[in-house]
């Protein structure tokens, strides 16, 4: 297999961008389906860590059951409704200019048409859909990782890529050390101007 490390030079200009988190908002439409489903009122800005515990409700461990759940539930409802994150597809369009966007999402692959739906549909730019994510992102190529996990960005650190955290509420700056933390596209883009 080959690892980042040793195709980033073949890969120089290839940025991997997650979905969730940095080009789409999914705690909000969790948070409704939450509310929708079990009548359980949640802030988005409450999760504060992907294993956070629903409060008053047993029929889930944490918020990425519900998640789960939901998009399995209705795929085309769950991913469709999401709002994109402000800025995203101008970005994007900005960055494909100079480099290679490639959406790297461990959304499951059955719902791959869902999200290409959903980018489509947002006019969000890119140049290649990877199908099948590996759990560690940075064994696929790429000079970049743009993600809101903190563990996908200290993995990619960790096979000599550059890694940008979108800061989430549940995003933990402290796990990966040496990552460029960004608030919005905005600071996606000043950190590649660089």
């Amino acid at each position: 297999m080959t690892t980042a490390r040793d195709s980033n030079a073949a890969a120089s200009d290839r940025i991997l961008v997650d979905v969730d988190g940095t080009l789409a908002w999914q705690l909000p439409r969790a948070c409704q389906y939450l509310d929708e489903e079990y009548g359980v009122s949640l802030q988005p800005e409450a999760v504060t860590a992907w294993d956070f515990r629903i409060p008053g409700h047993d029929a889930h461990d944490h918020i990425g059951d519900l998640i789960f759940e939901a998009f399995r539930r209705d795929p085309a409802w769950y991913f469709g409704g999401m709002e994109p994150v402000a800025g995203a597809a101008d970005a994007l369009g900005r960055l494909a200019e100079d480099h290679r966007v490639a959406i790297a999402t461990h959304r499951p692959p059955e719902t791959h048409a869902h999200t290409r739906r959903w980018l489509r549909d947002h006019d969000i730019p890119y140049d290649e859909f990877v199908e099948r994510v590996p759990e560690n992102k940075a064994e696929l190529a790429g000079r970049a990782l743009v993600d809101d996990y903190h563990g996908n960005v200290a993995d990619a650190l960790d096979a000599g890529m550059d890694g940008l955290l979108f800061s989430q509420p549940y995003s933990d700056h402290a796990a990966c050390d040496g990552a460029t933390v960004v608030d919005s596209w905005d600071d996606v883009l000043a950190a590649f101007e660089e």
